[in-house]
């Protein structure tokens, strides 16, 4: 079944599509140690930056490494840092890859996370809380404080069986939940497939739900 919404940033919530029992957090916040590794660093006097290559920077289960990285000054409590070539972001089983990404840093803990590409993919493995599931765009950006994951420009999130694609999608995480919508141009309709259950499989039909305002 095909489902298309023509209409400009109309949200369609989607009970079913993904599991509803909670999940964890992608990057859960950690007070561990920051470790930097690099196989060189340098100044850039003209930009006053400091790039590193063959980067890696971990905090407990949250790792992002990349071929460059750099940032205004070594400091994790109020800090941006830019990445770029083969980017690799790791979290609580989940995993980001994209050509650059921009990481925000505050108080020494991840705050504020968009990865760009040609496309961006998202991965989370399967648990014993829920299934596993997928996604692509050409951004995807991660809300720490509302643990949702946002991808927008020919966005698609795929659940095994089921996949939904829009301009912009929100994967709510702790609660299992997608919410999409069409662009503002209503060129990039929401498209949701849903593929039938086998005998033995359960039922994969959403249940309905008043769009968000």
């Amino acid at each position: 079944m095909v489902i298309s919404h023509p209409r400009a940033f109309r949200w369609l919530a989607l009970l079913a599509l993904l599991p509803l029992a909670p999940a964890y957090a992608i990057f859960p916040d950690s007070r561990e140690p920051i470790s930097l590794e690099a196989e060189s660093s340098e100044f850039d006097a003209g930009s006053g930056l400091l790039v590193f290559r063959g980067v890696r920077i971990t905090q407990g289960p949250f790792s992002i490494s990349a071929d460059r990285g750099e940032a205004s000054e070594l400091d994790f409590s109020a800090s941006t840092w830019k990445f770029s070539g083969q980017v690799s972001i790791r979290g609580e089983g989940a995993t980001i890859m994209a050509d650059s990404a921009e990481l925000e840093f505050q108080d020494h803990q991840l705050r504020r996370t968009r990865a760009d590409g040609a496309p961006a993919t998202f991965q989370r493995q399967q648990s014993e809380d829920f299934r596993a599931i997928s996604g692509d765009a050409r951004t995807i950006e991660y809300d720490h404080a509302e643990q949702s994951l946002i991808l927008s420009g020919n966005a698609r999130l795929l659940d095994g069986t089921n996949e939904v694609s829009g301009s912009r999608l929100i994967y709510r995480v702790a609660e299992g939940r997608v919410m999409a919508g069409s662009d503002e141009g209503g060129e990039q309709r929401v498209r949701i497939t849903i593929t039938p259950p086998s005998a033995a499989g359960d039922s994969a039909e959403p249940a309905a739900q008043e769009p968000e305002q």
